[in-house]
């Protein structure tokens, strides 16, 4: 199956359309073989009536299957009621051969943020139960479920990605196809490809890119991915469907560490005491290297919390690494927490492993930034020789399920997208108080569900995770805090690293 990827057209006036570069692009259907066209939405400028009619003049030039997708410069101007008129379905599911393609509208009225409610989730979950025999599965949505680089603040991924990129995952969903950002970007998260198509044709493009589109070949076995910009530069990418292997022996074990978060230590009733207590002494059974703590150590940045976290904290007796959130800055956060903790980048080391901490919180806010600078910096200091690198920070980098997403770093695009080139082997994040455990590309991505605070989110309990590094496997764990139940998260194979 051979796909052209189009994406924020914005048709519409001359001052941000282009309208002979997208008659140049879509001149490709004529030219080579192609069995469909997905335009990821943003098809008008401002979901005006003239807008949709030029769209639907130079849309019905195509001679193949085309699916369109409405976004949000289409939902303006009651615009998406214009585009069901013009264009076609605001939502569908379209049998192709073996594939099937399923498009959700995530856009809605007068707004820049995506949302995916829940009759529109359970029917995506319901067309993938139906068509669950296809060989190929393919998701089509405006909105990126995946930050995105070289796109500015992160603030209008999908609201509710976490829960969309779960059940992506759990459906083993092939492609999943998106635009809004302008800027192209291609993941493959266990054996699910994210493809994110930039600007066809609007004006606006970012850091000095310019228009692009992606073709796309699959079949069962392979996702070949083309992203051809209009200045002649291309990049392919080709993913093989990951194997799933059953490990019947690891190899030594060569490292064991405890990722915890949100421990909110105070007199608050918001602090599970026994919980706390319960969990130190399960973690000092299991006879970790290493405690990580990802931050909400406290519940607010005042002296009596933080001298009642250091004597909490004394009882694990094991050697300890911390990053703060921002509830640990806040009031005299800033002061108490180098005081009573240390450095706010905090790293450990031994001769064949490096944890090195990033600090995401600000003062007086939840949101969490690192910044160009401090990106710099930190891949500098994961330049050392360490076979296994790791790096932790509260803020989450990638979506976490049942959760509003709010916990998720402004520039979580660029970070994410800078670690997983480095091949950096572990990500570990404290946010949203639910455990999740993912690879992308060779990087593994972590987050720790809340220790011991009434606030968390998972149906299993409080909870902290074990993370062992085998010679041949990693293996994620969660841990009931209370009564030390024990799950498994997932268990990848080594990122062996070629000299």
């Amino acid at each position: 199956m051979r796909i052209l990827h189009i994406s924020d057209t914005h048709i519409g006036g001359a001052s941000y359309f282009n309208k002979e570069v997208l008659e140049g692009i879509l001149g490709e259907t004529r030219k080579h073989k192609y069995d469909l066209v997905i335009h990821s939405g943003d098809v008008t400028q401002g979901g005006r009536r003239q807008e949709f009619e030029q769209a639907r003049k130079i849309l019905s030039r195509i001679d193949i299957p085309l699916i369109a997708l409405a976004g949000n410069h289409d939902a303006r101007s009651g615009g998406l009621c214009l585009f069901e008129k013009y264009i076609g379905p605001l939502d569908g599911v379209r049998e192709i051969g073996d594939a099937v393609i399923i498009h959700v509208n995530s856009a809605f009225e007068d707004s820049d943020q995506g949302r995916v409610g829940m009759v529109k989730f359970d029917m995506m979950r319901k067309a993938l139960n139906d068509y669950s025999e296809k060989k190929i599965k393919i998701i089509v949505l405006h909105h990126h479920t995946i930050p995105i680089p070289m796109a500015g603040r992160e603030r209008n991924v999908l609201t509710n990605a976490g829960d969309i990129l779960d059940l992506l995952l759990k459906e083993d969903v092939d492609l999943v196809l998106s635009g809004h950002r302008h800027y192209p970007n291609i993941y493959q998260i266990e054996n699910t490809v994210f493809i994110n198509a930039g600007t066809a044709s609007a004006k606006k493009t970012r850091y000095g890119d310019v228009n692009s589109y992606n073709i796309i070949e699959i079949n069962e076995r392979i996702r070949k991915v083309k992203t051809v910009r209009l200045d002649g530069k291309v990049q392919g990418f080709s993913f093989l469907r990951r194997k799933k292997r059953i490990f019947s022996d690891f190899g030594e074990r060569e490292f064991r560490a405890v990722h915890i978060a949100n421990t909110l230590i105070s007199e608050s009733r918001a602090f599970l005491k026994r919980n706390f207590i319960n969990a130190v002494d399960t973690i000092k059974k299991l006879n970790p290297d290493l405690l990580i703590h990802c931050g909400g150590i406290v519940r607010e940045g005042i002296a009596g919390d933080y001298e009642a976290a250091v004597s909490y904290m004394e009882k694990f007796d094991i050697p300890v690494v911390y990053t703060p959130a921002g509830r640990d800055m806040n009031y005299l956060g800033y002061y108490l927490f180098p005081t009573y903790f240390g450095s706010i980048d905090q790293r450990y080391s031994n001769e064949s492993i490096l944890f090195q901490g990033v600090c995401s919180a600000q003062y007086d806010s939840h949101e969490g930034i690192v910044g160009p600078s401090q990106r710099k910096l930190l891949l500098k200091k994961l330049e050392t020789p360490e076979e296994t690198k790791a790096v932790f920070l509260h803020h989450n980098v990638l979506p976490i399920p049942h959760s509003r997403e709010k916990g998720l770093l402004e520039d979580s695009g660029d970070l994410l997208r800078e670690i997983v080139d480095a091949e950096i082997d572990l990500v570990l994040t404290g946010t949203s108080s639910h455990p999740f455990a993912v690879q992308i590309g060779e990087t593994i991505v972590v987050n720790a569900n809340s220790l011991s605070s009434v606030y968390q989110r998972s149906v299993f309990g409080n909870s902290f995770n074990i993370i062992d590094i085998y010679e041949g496997a990693i293996a994620v764990f969660e841990v009931n805090s209370l009564w030390g139940r024990r799950r498994l998260l997932g268990i990848w194979e080594r990122n062996k690293k070629a000299d």
